[in-house]
This record gives C-alpha cells, sequence and structure tokens, in this order.
C-alpha cells in the first residue's frame, strides 16, 4: 500500500474499521463455507480487536493516526472546561500578540533587508573625529567633489552611489495653482541599476540622467506615490511638475517594493543629484555616500582605499581653508573613515528608536513568559487531577511519549487559539504605535506586510509557547504510576 493511501486512511477511520471488519467476516464466511465449525473458524482467527489493530497499523501510519486521535481528544477536553480554556487562551493571547507586534515593528526598522540586489553588500561610508567641537561635522554626510574622487578610487571594486535625505518639498502639477507636498530624493543616476531595480512604468534613471548640473530635469515617482496621488494612470508619463524654479518631467515609476533606503520614511520623488544647487560646493555635506561591493569583494581593502582619498581630500582642503584655528584644523584632516553595513538601510527613526523598540522586545517577552507561567501551572493542576485517568491508559498499554503527546496537544490548541486572537491584536496594534510616531516635520511610515517573515515568526512562537506551558504538565502526566495512584485514591475520603 503506498504511503499516500496510508495517510489517506488516518483520515478516514470509522470507514476503514468497517472494511476491516468485513474483511475478517468475509475470511470467517469463507472458512465455514469449507466446512469448519463457525466457533472453531472465530477461535482460529483469534481476538477480533488485536487483529483489528494489527491490520490497521498496516494500512495507515499509526503515529500519525494517533496524533489524530489525540487531536480529537484535546478539542474536547478543551469544549468540556470552556471557562478555563478561555481564560487561559486571553492570557496567552495577549504575550503572544504584544510580541509579535513588537517583531513586526523591529523587523520593519531594525531587521527588513532592502528590496534590492545583494543588501548585504551594502554599506554605507561614515566619518568620525575625536577632536572637540567637530561632533556636528562627523556623521554619514559626503560633499559632492569628494564623493567623485572616492568612486574613481574603487572602481572595479565597488560602486558608490550618493542619496540624499527624503525631505518634504512644495510643487505644484502642471496649471494646477494649488500647492501640495511630496518627499523628494536626489539620488545618482545609476542607483536604480546598481540596486538591480525595475520600472513599473515608464523608465528609471541612468548615468546619462546625472552628469551635467541642472542638465536632465527628470523625475521617477514610487510606486506608493503614484497609486496615492494618481491612482495608478499611466498617462502620468511624460506630465511635469513644479519644484521650486525648476520644471520637473515624470519619466517612469519605480517598482512596489522600494521606496527608499530610509525605513520609516517613504519617499514619493527621486530626482538626479544633479539637480542640486549645491552639488560642486566642496564645503557642502548633504548627502549620504553607499557603497555597493562587487561579489567576492572584502569591505577592508576598499575602506582603506577611500581612507586614503579621503584624507587626501581634507588635507587638500585644510590648505586652503583660511581664518580657522590650528585645533579646527586638526579636527579636519584627522578624521577618520569607516564603512557600516546598511543592509536594511540607513535612518534617523533607527538611530532614535532602535534602542527603545529593543527594550519593547524585552519587556512583551517577559509578558510572554509570565502568562506562560499562569498557563503552566494551570495545566499542571489539571493534570494532577487527571491522575486516575492516566494511570488508566498506563494500564492498558500507553507509553509515556504517548501521554507526553497527549497533553502536548491540547497545550497547542490553546497556543493555536491563542496565537490567532494575538494575531489579530499584533495587526491592529502595531500600525497603531507608528501612528503615534508622528512629529510635525517628519511623520513616520512603516511598512508592515504579514509575509513570511511574520509567519514564520508566529508559528515559532506558537510552538514555543506550546512547549514553554505544556512540556512540565506533560512531564508530570506521564510520569504516574498505576498502582500508586490506586492507592492514593483508596486513601482519599469517599473514594469508591
Amino acid at each position: 500500500m503506498s504511503f499516500w493511501s496510508r495517510m489517506a486512511n488516518v483520515l478516514r477511520g470509522r470507514s476503514l474499521n468497517r472494511q476491516i471488519d468485513e474483511e475478517l467476516q468475509s475470511h470467517i464466511a469463507e472458512a465455514i463455507e469449507q466446512g469448519r465449525d463457525p466457533a472453531e473458524a472465530r477461535r482460529a482467527f483469534g481476538f477480533a480487536l488485536r487483529l483489528r489493530e494489527e491490520s490497521r497499523d498496516v494500512k495507515l501510519i499509526p503515529w500519525l493516526d494517533s496524533l489524530r486521535a489525540d487531536t480529537v481528544f484535546g478539542w474536547r477536553q478543551l469544549a468540556k472546561s470552556k471557562v478555563t480554556s478561555m481564560a487561559a487562551m486571553l492570557s496567552l493571547a495577549l504575550g503572544i500578540g504584544a510580541c509579535t507586534s513588537a517583531f513586526r515593528l523591529i523587523d520593519a526598522l531594525l531587521l527588513r533587508p532592502l528590496p534590492i540586489a545583494g543588501p548585504e553588500r551594502l554599506y554605507v561610508i561614515s566619518r568620525r573625529s575625536s577632536a572637540p567641537g567637530w561632533k556636528a561635522r562627523a556623521g554619514e554626510g559626503c560633499e559632492y567633489p569628494l564623493f567623485r574622487q572616492m568612486r574613481a578610487a574603487v572602481k572595479g571594486q565597488a560602486e558608490l552611489i550618493a542619496i540624499a535625505g527624503a525631505w518634504p518639498a512644495d510643487l505644484t502639477y502642471g496649471s494646477q495653482q494649488e500647492m501640495e507636498k511630496a518627499r523628494w530624493n536626489y539620488v545618482s543616476g545609476w542607483m536604480f541599476g546598481s540596486f538591480g531595480l525595475r520600472p513599473a512604468l515608464g523608465r528609471l534613471f541612468t548615468e546619462n540622467d546625472d552628469l551635467k548640473p541642472g542638465a536632465h530635469p527628470y523625475a521617477v515617482l514610487s510606486h506608493d506615490y503614484w497609486t496615492r496621488r494618481f491612482g495608478q494612470d499611466p498617462n502620468v508619463i511624460g506630465r511635469a511638475f513644479r519644484m521650486g524654479s525648476d520644471l520637473y518631467t515624470i519619466v517612469g515609476v519605480a517598482e512596489e517594493r522600494f521606496t527608499g533606503t530610509e525605513p520609516g520614511t517613504v519617499t514619493d520623488i527621486f530626482v538626479p543629484t544633479m539637480m542640486n544647487a549645491s552639488v560642486d560646493k566642496p564645503q557642502t555635506s548633504w548627502f549620504r555616500a553607499f557603497a555597493l561591493l562587487q561579489p567576492g569583494v572584502a569591505a577592508g581593502p576598499v575602506r582603506d582605499r577611500l581612507h586614503a582619498t579621503f584624507h587626501a581630500y581634507q588635507e587638500e582642503r585644510a590648505k586652503h581653508t583660511v581664518g580657522w584655528s590650528k585645533q579646527a584644523l586638526d579636527g579636519l584632516v584627522n578624521m577618520t573613515l569607516s564603512l557600516e553595513p546598511a543592509a536594511t538601510g540607513v535612518s534617523s527613526m533607527k538611530k532614535n528608536y532602535g534602542t527603545s523598540l529593543t527594550a519593547l522586545g524585552v519587556l512583551v517577552a517577559l509578558v510572554l513568559l509570565i502568562a506562560s507561567a499562569n498557563v503552566a501551572n494551570l495545566m499542571t493542576a489539571q493534570a494532577a487531577a487527571r491522575a486516575r485517568e492516566m494511570a488508566l491508559r498506563v494500564s492498558i498499554g500507553a507509553g509515556r511519549w504517548r501521554l507526553v503527546q497527549l497533553v502536548l496537544v491540547e497545550s497547542a490548541w490553546l497556543a493555536l487559539f491563542a496565537s490567532a486572537i494575538g494575531g489579530a491584536f499584533a495587526w491592529w496594534s502595531a500600525p497603531l504605535v507608528v501612528s503615534r510616531i508622528n512629529p510635525p516635520d517628519n511623520p513616520a511610515r512603516l511598512f508592515l506586510p504579514g509575509d513570511w517573515r511574520v509567519l514564520g515568526f508566529g508559528l515559532a512562537l506558537a510552538l514555543g509557547v506550546t512547549l514553554l506551558f505544556g512540556l512540565a504538565p506533560a512531564l508530570r502526566a506521564s510520569a504516574v504510576q498505576p498502582a500508586r495512584s490506586r492507592a492514593e485514591r483508596t486513601r482519599t475520603p469517599g473514594a469508591a
């Protein structure tokens, strides 16, 4: 019999029993037809129950059938004590929901890789200075003349990409005189190609769109902005809008999964870096420089080359700087450059809320542990009350693992319903928390998809909770001894 047939027989227990009984009766009837005495024929076949069980083990998968039986029995046990079961479910649901909600926030802001090709190869260039008064100048800002030199220095090993912060700006479309706000972002023309992104509509920037200052007033919309502002109208390509003194033409829409490199902020409009009026100012740091390493290239040699170019640039800059003190010039020259991993993006929101979210994750984990401990105590008390039942199961041949499985399946039912309730709570609460992070100049926007990452975390959490509060009661219930249980029942007043 095939594996799939045996698996199917697990789900058709009653019909399988009838089929086996009919087969046994047919064999007995055949023996009687051959002239044997009916009583002798039945004795020759042996006990019908034992034969049925042996035949069932051949026709199905025994461990899966036992799991099915325990699942049905576990459901009946929960239904018998509805109030107790509901209290346990709600207690666990609070902990599971809080943990899942915290994970969605932490994953969206701190853990989820950017939807680009090779996010593990993406780094952001950062510089630091130990000189007094230079903390404000240290950070991830970069000047474009320096950016050009560093890009040339690591050509063939890494691609440098300039990406400015997404800030709100006022713009108008065509003849519409009403001003509206949108978040726009200066990016290198080769950013989309380097990140392996494709257009959802029209085309994306190329390096030719980012060669001369002010020469290519083109714009690419994010899919999110295209959907919110234009309702995914395909006629948006070629439409113009005015931002400041520049008139931009929309040439494309980025694919849906990419909304920029700043978790917590969604870019509406991308424009080439050469459209920034400060692009050639040597003392203006207005963008972040990202380094996308080539496959197989280590970060160390690239950092060394970048640092050498950066140090030479700073020394040359110090020579032409007048009016500064010696201490200030030393701080300028002695700055160090480093490569920081940026697979999950870079944003001020990550820095501002990363520690708080981590603390929140620890707190909700403690809440879940407390809830699990309370439910474990409840399950242990129930297991003690069912000592006679467990002793009877041992007496008729149930092994210790079978008893452990029985109690764990009941615990799994509780965890399953608690996870469903907690999942609904997390689906509502996580966006609510994000909506509260709403400063007037920089409202938070986090995408919180219910994808395989969240589902996998939820399943792992349900399994962990099942073992956490169900294993101890299961082991206690499986250690029952029939003789001792009977002696204790005999000593109990009023026991029959």
